[in-house]
């Protein structure tokens, strides 16, 4: 699959092709196709303000809609808006898994504490009892099955949080965010919108200032041409 911009008009993008618009606010809008990820569709989007008054940029406003769709049997007709996920909640819903992961990687819970309770009266018993060589050997290597089965879950714990922080700390790098633009600035980042492999041309809508400017774009399928991903820019 690929998506490439209907109208390729601006300067590339990291390699990529992009679509511009000058708004008659003298509002610079440029956008490219990044890549596909499993359940999205990531856009770059860069917004410059040439006006004398600052403008807003709510990314969480954005939306795309199939023009047409793969089926013979569908005339082309805008189909219902599929809205961009929205950054700030995102961000908010990361940080909490990370919270928690966090968590399950440092907490001891009420299972491994009534685990480790018997492992002791089970030690104590043994004192009083006559055991073979065989029954010494089998309890210490269960109890250290046990042992063992807690700090691997501690571990994947650990290492879901570490992913979770690398991917909090990359999303929040790139991703663009809501921003008020000052004149002479510009902003640049990464927009997510769920995944669609059905339609062949989807309209991607920006807003700034609650202003919708539209980009075509076609979707085809074959090898994407470029997994690049892109760095964001807060201003300049």
């Amino acid at each position: 699959m690929s998506i490439t911009p209907a109208l390729v008009n601006g300067p590339a993008m990291d390699g990529r092709p992009t679509s511009i618009s000058y708004h008659p606010d003298s509002v610079e809008v440029q956008v490219s196709f990044v890549r596909y990820e499993p359940t999205e569709l990531v856009f770059e989007v860069e917004i410059g303000n040439d006006s004398r008054r600052p403008v807003l940029v709510t990314p969480e406003t954005f939306f795309y809609a199939p023009v047409d769709t793969a089926s013979t049997t569908t005339a082309a007709a805008l189909q219902p808006r599929v809205a961009a996920l929205n950054p700030e909640l995102r961000m908010k819903l990361l940080a909490a898994r990370l919270e928690k992961e966090a968590a399950k990687a440092e907490k001891v819970s009420w299972f491994e504490i009534l685990t480790s309770v018997s492992h002791v009266a089970e030690d104590i018993s043994s004192i009083k009892k006559k055991e073979t060589d065989e029954q010494v050997a089998e309890r210490e290597e269960r109890h250290q099955t046990d042992n063992a089965y807690f700090n691997n879950q501690r571990e994947q714990h650990a290492q879901e949080a570490d992913a979770l922080y690398a991917q909090h700390h990359s999303r929040k790098s790139v991703a663009l965010r809501r921003t008020e633009l000052k004149p002479g600035e510009y902003v640049r980042g990464q927009v997510y919108f769920p995944r669609t492999d059905a339609a062949r041309r989807l309209r991607v809508v920006v807003f700034f200032d609650a202003q919708p400017v539209p980009f075509d774009f076609k979707q085809q399928a074959g090898p994407y041409y470029s997994n690049a991903t892109a760095t964001a820019i807060p201003t300049r």
